[in-house]
């Protein structure tokens, strides 16, 4: 008995008891007998499989393949093996060839050409005995420990440790006397302490290790071990400055992405967390959720403010409750003497505070602040006494000034 099977619209090739012929029109036909169906190959199976190995390691995956008349052939990588790193998606071009009397279609779906391990691409038969299959492959790897963990040499409650290749995070737990004090995840590689070294008494030390941060990193990443911190000193000032010049410039790790409502997308998909970012000239922090940090936040133990857009402040801010405060040209909350360099002074109280009134700042000397914050100089009027501010601001004490005498009080009564 004799059957004609139509395949597919393809290359005009014409598949005739056993043989190939081309045939106009490009349409495969097959005549054979009865039963010779099972000599196309409609479905086949590839799995990846892939274990962490050592730490920082990223392992080639193991590649196998079933079904009927099928074996692998050819591997190429797009990406050259030495330039593989966790999470970015290497293509891979495999080479899959039919067993002898067995021949491929034109092309396969996914559901016909299942991929497990790796996103399935394409399946194009190179040949009738020919198919390759493009997959998208995401490496993996172990994360490595911290070289170093100590403490920062400008700053003794600031942890400071060695990045972490391939590292999003790191999971610090800090401690006192041996007992858990606080837990938190930040995704550089040092942060302040000092809101939770509160007792002088006590003995702290942090232990820190590397860990993917999101879901999505979970995937590929595995954490590394822990690292307890040493009593030694990390000079991390050139690493602050540099992460600063790459992120004020648009360049270095981690800045490509984009603002999707309250979140910061990088390229993978995944969210921005613990960290700055700086979109079109203006600052943002995104949270352990994701979202935009608002209102005041302490990072590095030093003070920001965000207004309600997530926006980072700087220069003169006054937070809805009558109080000013100003943000240094990097966003730091200012406390002591400034001069905004309009020729006046202002004093910001220990807490950011815009100082009215009098003041000792602590050098034994008064002075005197305007009901706008600003210094006053010259002769003052207050509660029925005359006073004079000196050009430094400060109250003269002890002396005579046209014509009056200014006692150790600073009270004024003509001479």
């Amino acid at each position: 008995m004799i059957r004609k099977i139509l395949l597919c619209a393809g290359t005009g090739l014409l598949l005739s008891t056993g043989s190939l012929q081309s045939v106009p029109g490009g349409i495969f036909h097959m005549d054979t007998a009865y039963g010779a169906e099972s000599s196309i190959i409609e479905t086949m199976s590839i799995k990846f499989n892939t274990t962490f190995g050592d730490p920082e390691e990223i392992p080639q995956p193991q590649i196998t393949i079933s079904g009927s008349g099928v074996s692998i052939g050819d591997i190429y990588y797009k990406t050259e093996y030495e330039n593989w790193k966790p999470g970015k998606k290497v293509r891979m071009e495999i080479t899959v060839d039919a067993a002898q009397g067995k021949y491929f279609p034109v092309s396969l779906g996914r559901s016909k050409c299942r991929v497990t391990g790796a996103d399935f691409v394409s399946a194009k038969a190179l040949d009738n005995t020919t198919m390759q299959v493009k997959v998208n492959y995401t490496p993996v790897t172990v994360l490595g420990d911290t070289a170093l963990a100590g403490w920062s040499s400008h700053d003794s409650e600031k942890a400071v440790w060695k990045k972490v290749d391939y590292a999003p995070g790191y999971t610090l737990t800090l401690y006192g006397n041996d007992k858990v004090v606080k837990r938190m995840t930040v995704t550089g590689n040092s942060v302040s302490l000092k809101e939770y070294m509160t007792d002088p008494d006590k003995i702290y030390y942090y232990q820190v290790k590397a860990v993917p941060v999101t879901a999505e990193q979970k995937k590929y990443l595995k954490e590394g071990e822990f690292i307890t911190s040493q009593e030694q000193d990390i000079d991390d000032s050139a690493e602050e400055e540099k992460e600063k010049e790459h992120a004020a410039c648009g360049t270095g790790p981690g800045v490509a992405g984009s603002l999707k409502g309250d979140n910061f997308v990088m390229p993978d998909g995944t969210l921005a967390v613990n960290t700055w970012k700086l979109v079109g000239g203006i600052w943002y922090y995104f949270n352990a959720e994701g979202n935009r940090t608002r209102g005041w936040f302490q990072y590095g133990g030093k003070w920001y403010y965000f207004d309600g857009n997530g926006y980072m402040k700087t220069g003169w801010v006054n937070t809805g409750n009558g109080t000013w405060y100003y943000l240094n040209p990097d966003g730091d909350m200012k406390t002591g003497w400034l001069n905004t360099g309009n020729g006046k002074w202002y004093y910001l109280n220990p807490d950011g505070s815009m100082k009215t009134g009098w003041v000792n700042t602590g050098n034994g000397k008064w002075y005197y602040l305007n009901p706008d914050g600003d210094m006053k100089i010259g002769w003052l009027y207050d509660k029925n006494i005359w006073y004079y501010l000196n050009n430094d601001g400060s109250m003269a004490v002890n002396r005579s000034q046209d014509g009056w005498y200014l006692g150790a009080d600073g009270a004024g009564r003509k001479e």
